[in-house]
């Protein structure tokens, strides 16, 4: 045999070696790309979500947070009917929930409180907010923040 160059089946696995390799590139590329577009497509819609945030939204959030906080520290008396207030400010203050930004002006913290009713088992919530002159629920009552 001819020993000066490559033969044959020297070529083709050079050739499937160099191919294999580009597939393997091709494919990380790939993934980064998808990744990428992955995270930009969280990106906008988080953004998105942020600029779509309403007054229900923020009260909604103001009764979960009293929710978990109820459920978390209160002991009460199922058989009598008590009701309790949660101030926005002490569910803050224990990390139950994070600041409530008024959605029409981005300088301003709603200020607010959840009543909770409980009626035997049956516990109910209901959030009272308000953004300075932009939005109060109605039934707010200012006595009730402390």
């Amino acid at each position: 045999m001819n020993q000066k160059g490559f033969g044959l089946k020297e070529f083709v696995i050079i050739i499937a070696v160099i191919f294999i390799c580009i597939i393997i590139i091709m494919s990380l590329y790939q993934s980064l790309v998808n990744k990428n577009h992955i995270e930009q497509s969280e990106t906008q819609t988080e953004s998105k979500e942020t600029e779509k945030v309403t007054y229900q939204d923020l009260e909604n959030k103001l009764e979960k947070a009293a929710e978990r906080y109820q459920n978390d520290t209160y002991q009460g008396n199922t058989q009598n009917t008590e009701i309790w207030t949660l101030s926005y400010s002490m569910l803050k203050e224990e990390k139950y929930i994070d600041k409530l930004i008024d959605p029409n002006d981005k300088n301003t913290e709603c200020t607010g409180y959840v009543e909770f009713v409980q009626d035997g088992a049956k516990i109910s919530y209901t959030p009272f907010l308000k953004c300075d002159n932009n939005y109060q629920t109605q039934g707010y009552d200012e006595n009730n923040l402390n």
